[in-house]
């Protein structure tokens, strides 16, 4: 059995065929892990905004402030898209609201361009996507202000 050495070629094509394969696919899950990581990032960054922004009743302009700076020592920049600048904080709650109000509800959104995973799919074989897509965060508190 030892000394036999037929099927050499066999393996030899099996493992041309399946190295090539195993190394495309490990290089394609890294785009994939980058976009979940920076969506775990905003995500990270809205919870301290909404914290923030539930101690004072609002999402003032320091709190958008210090969100983006924790955006951007993340890796993710200030963009602009289409003439509107993200991180957006579009959709957020901007008037102060107090605790004792009948509703002291608190809401925090962060949109931010997502990645462009679809870019992927032109790789082997299927369409890209003609319009990247966007990462939105909603966040709803309540509020804590006195006054």
């Amino acid at each position: 059995m030892i000394r036999n050495e037929q099927g050499g070629a066999d393996t030899l094509i099996v493992t041309l065929f399946v190295c090539p394969l195993l190394l495309f696919l490990c290089f394609a899950g890294v785009p994939f892990f980058v976009f979940m990581m920076k969506g775990t990032h905003l995500n990270v960054v809205a919870n301290h905004a909404l914290k923030e922004a539930e101690s004072i009743g609002y999402v003032s302009p320091a709190v958008i402030a210090a969100a983006t700076e924790r955006l951007a020592a993340l890796g993710l920049e200030p963009v602009t898209r289409g003439g509107i600048t993200y991180p957006s904080f579009a959709g957020s709650t901007a008037v102060k609201v107090l605790r004792d109000e009948p509703n002291a509800a608190i809401t925090v959104v962060v949109t931010y361009p997502a990645p462009g995973v679809g870019r992927l799919l032109a790789l082997v074989g299927g369409g890209a996507a003609e319009e990247e897509g966007m990462y939105r965060v909603v966040l709803h508190g309540k509020s804590e202000a006195y006054e």
